[in-house]
């Protein structure tokens, strides 16, 4: 029997509160004059007024000494009726005489048998769907209320959700097992019996859930989801049954062990046990979907963390370069060697190049020789010295930065700290899930992909990637079978 606390049957609270009190079983004046209007005496009248109240406040008649002494007490102070008057029929034809009147005042109709025929039809058809008798009592005690009828009692309600529950799970599970073939029964049945290399039954193997998500529990799933595919195609024999349905039966089945479900009917058991197996079925892929995501996300995870790892490398590579070119600065500086050569060779050839001011190309060597007072080679040594100088101002820069690994490890370095400039750490992610390139390809065979709306371009990329899983290239064509570009967009900002 269902417990009355777990459905919306109107019922007496174990505690009401003043405020309820108040709230609901104070008579009015109006409600006063009808029932002593109605009434020979005060015990008749408290009665009635209670049955008024309660009825508008629950929607049935509960048995005067159900209602409880706290809601007798206050409606008498109520009324000011003697103390100690109880609410008492001394004939049963007075009290449905009352009965009649309150349904006559509130506008309510008594026909247990229209109220029955409702309450059957909506748990009938609710049936089909839930599996909580409490559950299918609601909707009947619903559907009688709105059709402004009197609610028969509880006990009426149990025993029509129990009876036509049992009916329409019993039309169900003949459904599930008509739908599979004598092949499909006895390969169930099997489960209940045969030994797995644990010990327990194959049956237990349907319970198992998912393991971490590595790779060696991946391939494991991938094994568990043949083996469950192989019993059958569960979505024909689950064919019109209500999702809600399947899972009531299906952790039904889980809650039992092998001998237990022995014990059920043969249709029962066929059926509660395809239920698991369509359970276990949907329940694989989910797992394998789980833990997929998981272990894509621990690959971002390492490639974020190897990111990091870079910057930090770069950050001490970026103090170096720095601290290098602070020093070549300081070289090329006003006050540096390459700047102080430059000043000394420029002070070496100020006289010749005093003495040369203003000649232009054509100007003949005589013309040379005569500004130069006829001594050539000292000047042409002075200007070979003030080079020498100069260059060897130049080349303290150049010492420098060999004395840091060269200019090709100085540009390899920048180089470095430009590629990870910013937040990109997807590059890094190929290396870390290229080992996995196998399994996620037999992922992808194994499951079945459908787009969430009209963008189709993850899935037409996924189908060109499986069309080019034999290649051995570092990458594959852009290219489709039809030589359009197949549309990546999706994949970067």
């Amino acid at each position: 029997m269902t417990s009355i606390e777990r459905t919306a049957y109107p019922r007496f609270k174990r505690l009401i509160t003043a405020h309820e009190l108040h709230l609901f079983f104070s008579p009015t004046r109006d409600e006063l004059e009808w029932a002593a209007g109605a009434t020979d005496g005060d015990e008749h009248l408290l009665a009635l007024l209670l049955m008024l109240k309660s009825y508008q406040r629950m929607g049935c008649f509960p048995a005067l000494e159900d209602v409880p002494e706290q809601v007798v007490e206050f409606v008498r102070r109520q009324v000011e009726l003697p103390e100690g008057t109880l609410p008492v029929y001394r004939a049963e034809r007075t009290a449905k005489h009352h009965r009649g009147l309150v349904r006559k005042r509130v506008g309510v109709a008594y026909d247990q048998a229209e109220a029955r025929r409702i309450a059957e039809q909506a748990i009938r058809k609710e049936a089909a769907a839930e599996n909580r008798p409490a559950d299918l009592i609601n909707i009947a005690l619903e559907k009688v209320v709105e059709a402004g009828l009197e609610l028969p009692g509880f006990s009426t309600f149990d025993k029509m959700a129990s009876k036509i529950r049992t009916e329409v799970n019993a039309s169900i599970c003949a459904g599930i097992h008509d739908r599979m073939s004598p092949l499909q029964h006895t390969e169930l049945l099997r489960l209940l019996e045969e030994r797995d290399n644990d010990g327990t039954t194959l049956f237990n193997r349907l319970k198992k859930p998912a393991k971490g998500p590595s790779w060696s529990h991946f391939k494991n799933l991938t094994r568990r989801m043949e083996w469950l595919d192989g019993l059958g195609d569960s979505a024909v024999w689950m064919d019109g049954v209500a999702a809600r349905k399947i899972t009531d039966f299906a952790g039904e089945a889980d809650a039992g062990d092998a001998p237990a479900l022995r014990d059920y009917t043969p249709v029962k058991r066929l059926a509660l046990i395809a239920c698991l197996v369509h359970k276990a079925r949907m329940r694989v892929r989910d797992d394998l979907a789980t833990m997929f995501c998981k272990r894509v996300a621990t690959k971002i995870k390492k490639a974020k963390m190897e990111l990091e790892e870079i910057r930090l490398a770069e950050r001490e590579i970026i103090e170096a370069l720095i601290g290098n070119y602070r020093v070549v600065l300081k070289d090329i500086d006003a006050d540096g060697p390459a700047q102080l050569a430059l000043a000394k060779a420029v002070e070496m050839t100020a006289e010749t190049r005093a003495a040369l001011e203003g000649l232009d190309e054509e100007a003949s060597a005589d013309e040379v020789v005569r500004r130069l007072g006829g001594k050539v080679s000292p000047a042409l040594l002075a200007f070979v010295k003030a080079l020498v100088v100069q260059a060897g101002g130049l080349a303290t820069v150049t010492k420098t930065v060999e004395g840091f690994g060269g200019f090709a490890q100085q540009y390899e370095q920048i180089e470095k700290v430009s590629a990870h400039h910013g937040n990109l750490w997807e590059p890094l992610l190929y290396g870390q899930i290229g080992r996995d390139r196998a399994v996620m390809f037999d992922l992808a065979e194994q499951l079945e992909f459908t787009a969430t709306s009209e963008d189709g371009r993850v899935l037409d990329a996924l189908a060109h990637a499986k069309r080019h899983q034999g290649a051995r290239g570092e990458y594959i064509t852009v290219f489709d079978e039809e030589g359009k570009e197949v549309d990546i967009s999706f994949a970067y900002p």
